[in-house]
């Protein structure tokens, strides 16, 4: 009887994966964030029927939730059909086990028969270390790293299915990927959607919207968010707080958080379309807010994270954003932070 599961090259019965796993964990010289990858592998191999997982707190304070085991094996096996993976297919694990695109990542290499291969979670890492690499999950950080370095660019290119998620894309980035060999796509999903439901690929013939996975409807409700029904993950006319706008065929454009619409003078803005014309050209960390004004209700302004180097040279920034917004894009005030607030993941908590 063939081996189901192959763990760094080399194939495992479940009894040989279970006692492998818990020989890892009892080793002293393995590290912690390893152990972390066989603790959960020994979890999803348990008889229990659900998974614990934690949101990243990017939308509101952090959760848990118990996600099934069918509905993540019914998620793994979406994005093994879409990408047409096999069984020996490479799948490299670079991302923190404690969150869903950490263990969906391994639950795909379990579920599908892929070469699950790992390296510690960075984004500093040598992709040269691995022979072959079909199939990986970045977030945005890591991608930008090996984009900065003519060798980094060389090791992106080693990876045939690269697939970025977690937060927002910076336009600068999204160029650059563009020329890449790779196949590169950007996700949308959360947590509660056992990670993502939607593809939009960023390489080559880029596309804007983003394409539903098989058996994935979604539609905009009557306050422009988008609904989500998936019956095979267990997602039922699920109401995110994202703000879409629907093209052909089920595809759809996020254009922000509801939460985080400005209106200013009777005008409605979306500071995330704002802050990716502005990427690329503020090299620091920033966000688009908005403060009380007499005159417009709300006025957009834009915080920026500084030590004090970019404050003296403000006259500028003003210039570059002048340069790059219109009209009433264009924010009435500049603030400079020493340090933002951030998540547990590290996402910008907006004030």
């Amino acid at each position: 009887m063939a081996k189901p599961f192959i763990i760094e090259g080399k194939a495992f019965s479940k009894p040989e994966l279970e006692i492998f796993c818990k020989k890892k964990i009892a080793d002293q010289q393995v590290e912690e964030w390893e152990k972390e990858c066989y603790t959960f592998i020994l979890d999803w191999l348990s008889p229990i029927s659900t998974i614990h997982v934690q949101t990243s707190g990017s939308t509101g304070k952090p959760k848990k939730l118990f996600l099934e085991k069918k509905y993540m094996e019914a998620s793994a096996m979406a994005t093994i059909d879409f990408f047409k993976l096999k069984p020996g297919d490479s799948a490299l694990l670079c991302l923190p086990v404690k969150y869903i695109a950490g263990k969906m990542m391994i639950v795909r290499a379990l579920v599908g028969g892929l070469n699950l291969l790992f390296t510690k979670p960075s984004s500093n890492f040598e992709i040269n270390d691995f022979q072959k690499i079909d199939f990986c999950a970045m977030v945005p950080n890591q991608v930008a790293a090996f984009l900065d370095t003519i060798k980094g660019v060389e090791q992106l290119q080693r990876i045939k299915n690269l697939i970025i998620g977690g937060s927002f894309l910076p336009k600068d980035i999204e160029s650059k990927i563009n020329n890449l060999k790779t196949e590169v796509w950007q996700t949308y999903g959360m947590t509660e959607t056992i990670t993502h439901i939607a593809l939009r690929k960023i390489s080559g013939n880029a596309e804007e919207m983003y394409t539903p996975l098989k058996n994935v409807k979604v539609w905009t409700d009557d306050h422009s968010r988008l609904v989500i029904d998936a019956e095979k993950i267990g997602v039922k006319q699920l109401v995110t707080n994202d703000l879409a706008e629907m093209g052909e065929k089920g595809k759809f454009k996020i254009l922000g958080r509801k939460d985080n619409v400005v209106i200013s003078g009777g005008v409605k803005f979306f500071p995330e379309e704002i802050e990716k014309k502005l990427s690329g050209f503020i090299e620091n960390d920033f966000y688009i807010s908005s403060l009380p004004d007499e005159k417009l209700g709300r006025k957009l302004v834009l915080y920026i994270e500084d030590d004090g180097n970019l404050e003296n040279q403000v006259n500028q920034l003003w210039e570059k954003i002048n340069a790059r917004l219109s009209g009433f894009e264009i924010p009435k005030e500049i603030f400079f932070c020493k340090s933002f607030s951030r998540t547990v993941s590290g996402k910008i908590m907006r004030e």
